[in-house]
Parts: structure tokens; C-alpha cells; sequence
């Protein structure tokens, strides 16, 4: 869905649809997202619910575990009853940590509202919308699109901006890293203190570490 208001936007700033029919259409993808995200939201908070009982549980089992060594120690319970509970323990323990994982499995899944995409692909969407958006505040100034338009398709393209902003923010942060760190390396040979072979071998690595981080 956020793809196709991307082609939208950029249908509608190139000229290609009018202003009517864009933000109808646009506005029918924003509620069809909006129900989609609220769908979404629901079952998460539902999954972590589930997720925090079973854990809640698991830490049961443990109590029950340390319980039973105990009560064996100090002779209240023979050896034999001992290796049954305890059995019967680690059996429901295995079961109960067989469901946090494909319940963590789930959540993770739905925590990743653009799906399968790549960092990388992540990165050129924000770019793009940055783009769009900037665009539109040219068109908004030589009132080539009504307030109202410009107002909604702004704030829209905001949320979906600062969304992006968080997911990317730890990769961006350390790309940012990288590059100071190329920076002080093309620093460093300009001042020749690194050798030609060096300098090209040292800035091949770093750059590899860029392109790992938006694989």
C-alpha cells in the first residue's frame, strides 16, 4: 500500500492525474492502510499478552523445579516421585518454550509493517517521499494544489517519514560512523601518513561495512 501512494504522488506531481482524482484515491489508500495497521495492532497486543503468560509460566516451572530439588534434599520427597514431577516438569517447560518461540517468531513478523523488504529498499522509499514532499511544498507555494490537499498528504507523508526514521535510525547511525571513519582516513593519506595501497585497501573495507548494513 505505501508503494502505491508513492506511484500516486508521483503521478500527481509529474501531471498525470488530476487533484480530484488523486486525493480520492489517495485518501482510499490512507483508510485502507489505517484499517490494515489497526488489524495488525490488535493481533500484536493479543500476541504479546499470550506471549507474557506463558512466560510468566515458564518462570513457574522454574520456582517448581527448585521447589521439588529442595523438598528432595531435606527428604519429604523419595527419589523416584522426584525424577517423575521433575520429568513431567521439563516436558511442559519444553512445550511452553516451543510456543514463546514461534509466538516471538509471529510478533517479530508483525512488528515489520513493510514486510519483507530490505533495509536498502526501506532507505530509497524514505528518500523518495522526501523527495515528494519537498515537491509539494513547491507546488502548495505557486498554488499549484489546494490547502486542503497539502495539508492532509503532508501530515500523511510525515508520520510515514518519522516511521521510517525509526526503523532505519540504528543504521543510519552507524553508517554515519563508518564514513567519519572514512573521512578521517582520507584525512590521514592526504597528510601521508598511509601508504596508496593502504589507504584503497582500509576504504574497500569500510565501504564493505556500508553495504552490509542495508543489505
Amino acid at each position: 500500500m505505501h508503494e502505491r501512494k508513492a506511484a500516486l504522488l508521483d503521478f500527481f506531481i509529474s501531471g498525470e492525474v488530476s487533484e480530484r482524482v488523486f486525493i480520492k484515491l489517495y485518501k482510499e489508500y490512507s483508510g485502507k492502510l489505517n484499517d490494515y495497521l489497526k488489524v495488525r495492532m490488535a493481533k500484536l497486543e493479543e500476541l504479546k499478552g499470550s506471549l507474557e503468560e506463558k512466560k510468566s509460566l515458564l518462570s513457574d516451572i522454574a520456582m517448581k523445579l527448585e521447589e521439588m530439588e529442595i523438598r528432595t534434599k531435606v527428604g519429604e520427597i523419595d527419589a523416584a516421585t522426584y525424577n517423575r514431577k521433575v520429568e513431567e516438569l521439563r516436558d511442559e517447560e519444553r512445550r511452553l518454550s516451543e510456543s514463546i518461540n514461534s509466538l516471538n517468531a509471529d510478533i517479530k513478523a508483525l512488528e515489520n509493517i513493510f514486510g519483507d523488504k530490505k533495509p536498502s529498499e526501506l532507505r530509497n522509499l524514505e528518500i523518495k517521499l522526501e523527495k515528494f514532499k519537498s515537491s509539494l511544498g513547491k507546488m502548495g507555494e505557486e498554488g499549484k494544489v489546494t490547502q486542503e490537499t497539502l495539508n492532509f498528504v503532508m501530515e500523511d507523508l510525515k508520520k510515514t517519514l518519522n516511521l521510517l526514521d525509526s526503523l532505519l535510525k540504528d543504521r543510519k547511525e552507524r553508517e554515519m560512523r563508518i564514513r567519519e571513519q572514512l573521512e578521517t582516513l582520507q584525512t590521514r593519506y592526504k597528510l601521508s601518513e598511509l601508504s596508496i595501497e593502504e589507504y584503497e585497501r582500509r576504504k574497500r573495507e569500510l565501504q564493505a561495512e556500508i553495504d552490509k548494513i542495508w543489505e
